[in-house]
This record gives structure tokens, C-alpha cells and sequence, in this order.
């Protein structure tokens, strides 16, 4: 199997959907508090940005959010939000990239920093069928708890959930993996990245850079790629 794996915000999307997510459901959940939740979503996007986030934290902080709202009001949110704001974002760019990889005999995965319950229906909608992502703890009556169920999806996490990921899909047999590429814009994805620089027929792809990252991939010969 040949492997192709994608980031998503400001990869795949020009946007963070993690980060108006939580922005999203900070102005719904509590309207009296969005000022406070609001700065606490810029502190973890800064330090996002930096490549200094506590990703523990901060998923405990989404997670959080989710749980302060029945079920059913947030997938009514949720569903406004795609709508809104990822769907308009979704370029034709993007999608021929997928349709080229694919079209390649690669199996598409969405690797992604921002949960579950969010980057589901994201995948979905760009036809990618394999998603790595954190997932938030529900409950016996069907509601979050607040917490996550595993590990996060930034850095490190991130890519223990693709090598979880790909194990299940090659039946834990790695020698069949004849390719993988991972295509990131983010220095906080550099575990991935270095992962499939050193795999067999591997290619780290870094696409509309942040500064760090850029001079990383410059470094080391990596591809740069401009997606608009």
C-alpha cells in the first residue's frame, strides 16, 4: 500500500479549523465568558504558532468546551459551521492534489491537530476515508466528558495516531507499505515529516510553510510545495 497524509489547516484548508472551532463554540456555550475563553483560545494558538504549545492542555481545553453543551446542540452548531466556515474554504487546489494522489494509487489519510468530532465530516467532505485525530471521550448517555480518549493529535501524539493508523490498515505488516508522503505546512508536524523522510520510498512535502519549517525543509532538500 502506498500512503499519502495530509495535514489539514493551512494545508489542506487556508484556515485553522481548530482554532475558529473553538472560537465558534465560545461565543455559543457561554456568551458571558467568551471574552475569557477567547484569550485563552489566542494563548494556545500563539504558542501553537511558536511551536511551544502544551498540546495536553490545550486538547483538555477543546475537549472542555464540547462538554458544556448537550449532544444534539452541538452537532446543530457543528453543522452550521461547516456550512459557514469550511465549506467556502475548501479550494479547487486542494482537491485536485487529493484527486492527483489518489489517482497516483495512494490511500488518502487526514492527519490533523484538531479533534474528531470536528475533522469527521471535514474528511468526509474532501473524500478522504481515513482520519487520524484526537477523540473526545463520550460518555454511557452519549455526551462528552470532557476529556480525550487516547492520545492528542499535535507533535509527537500526531504521529503515534498515523503509525497506529497505517498498522491497522497494513495488518501490522510494515513491509507492505511500499510508499508514504506526508505533506504538512506546520514545524509543529516535523515528527511526521522526519518520520517519512527516513521510511522506505518515503517524501516529506512541506506545503505554504511556516518560517521555522521552511528553513528545516531548505536544510534538508525538502520539497516545498505553494497550495492556493
Amino acid at each position: 500500500m502506498k500512503f499519502s497524509i495530509f495535514d489539514l489547516d493551512q494545508t489542506l484548508l487556508p484556515i485553522d479549523s481548530g482554532e475558529l472551532w473553538s472560537r465558534w463554540l465560545a461565543e455559543r456555550i457561554e456568551p458571558e465568558k467568551t471574552q475569557a475563553l477567547t484569550a485563552e483560545i489566542e494563548r494556545h494558538a500563539a504558542a501553537y504558532r511558536e511551536g511551544a504549545m502544551d498540546a495536553e492542555a490545550f486538547v483538555r481545553f477543546q475537549c472542555g468546551l464540547l462538554a458544556r453543551a448537550p449532544r444534539a446542540k452541538l452537532q446543530s452548531w457543528r453543522q452550521e459551521f461547516l456550512e459557514s466556515v469550511v465549506a467556502p474554504h475548501v479550494t479547487a487546489a486542494a482537491r485536485g492534489l487529493l484527486r492527483e494522489r489518489r489517482e497516483a494509487g495512494f490511500t488518502l489519510v487526514l492527519a490533523t491537530g484538531t479533534h474528531r468530532f470536528v475533522t469527521a465530516p471535514i474528511a468526509e467532505m474532501l473524500g478522504i476515508e481515513h482520519l487520524a485525530a484526537a477523540e473526545p471521550e463520550v460518555g454511557a448517555d452519549g455526551s462528552f466528558t470532557g476529556r480525550c480518549r487516547g492520545s492528542h493529535s499535535y507533535g509527537k501524539g500526531k504521529l503515534r495516531l498515523v503509525e497506529a493508523l497505517l498498522s491497522r490498515l497494513l495488518d501490522g505488516c510494515w513491509e507492505a507499505m511500499e510508499a508514504v508522503e506526508a505533506w504538512s505546512d506546520s514545524i509543529n508536524d516535523l515528527p511526521l515529516l522526519e518520520w517519512a523522510a527516513s521510511a522506505k520510498s518515503g517524501r516529506p512535502v512541506v506545503v505554504n510553510p511556516d518560517a521555522r519549517l521552511r528553513r528545516r525543509a531548505l536544510e534538508r532538500g525538502w520539497e516545498i510545495r505553494t497550495l492556493n
